[in-house]
């Protein structure tokens, strides 16, 4: 009897534990309605992913700098998700759809080994795709490409956003740290 009451004691702490986990992440913001194309030339947006938990990150298939390493670290957290068999889709924004159509989008996928299962790229109006990572992820986007200027003229931002599903931001991850690509999974795995 007393390892019986011992062992629902541990279970009602190890929920306790979960509940107050769920509760720690913050609400930050919600994001608006938003519609673009996938790699495969499919309809993508906030209606199609809501219900489902999320990472948001911002890059484009010709920048010479820090999208490749935004770009691996969705690569590691597929895998990782996988390895754990944990349902987490990536989205990854291309803010130079001039240049990154679905066809492009589709061969830089390929190139990434990602499954498209649980990876999408999404290209559109690059308005939408502003109004979404300003408005919504609340990161960084500026400029429009141009091969003259460094990084090709535009800034963005470089963290990967957790989002619930309702739509709702609850956490920023950098992509430089390992650390955090447990952290980000830790986290989605409460929502």
């Amino acid at each position: 009897m007393l390892v019986s009451g011992r062992r629902q004691f541990l279970f009602a702490c190890a929920a306790l534990a979960a509940c107050r986990r769920k509760s720690e992440l913050p609400s930050l913001g919600v994001l608006p309605a938003f519609a673009l194309t996938d790699q495969d030339a499919k309809p993508l947006g906030s209606a199609e992913l809501r219900g489902k938990v999320w990472v948001a990150a911002f890059m484009f298939t010709r920048c010479p700098t820090i999208c490749p390493r935004i770009t691996r670290r969705m690569r590691e957290l597929q895998l990782e998700a996988a390895k754990r068999k944990q349902e987490l889709l990536l989205v990854s924004f291309s803010v130079d759809p001039e240049n990154d159509t679905p066809e492009v989008l589709r061969a830089y996928a390929q190139k990434y080994q990602a499954d498209p299962a649980s990876w999408r790229f999404l290209t559109g109006d690059l308005e939408v795709v502003k109004k979404t990572a300003v408005e919504g992820v609340k990161m960084a986007l500026d400029g429009k490409a141009d091969p003259s200027k460094p990084d090709f003229g535009i800034l963005h931002g470089t963290y990967l956003a957790l989002i619930d599903r309702e739509l709702g931001l609850r956490g920023y991850y950098r992509t430089e740290s390992p650390e955090d690509t447990a952290r980000l999974l830790d986290d989605a795995a409460t929502l």
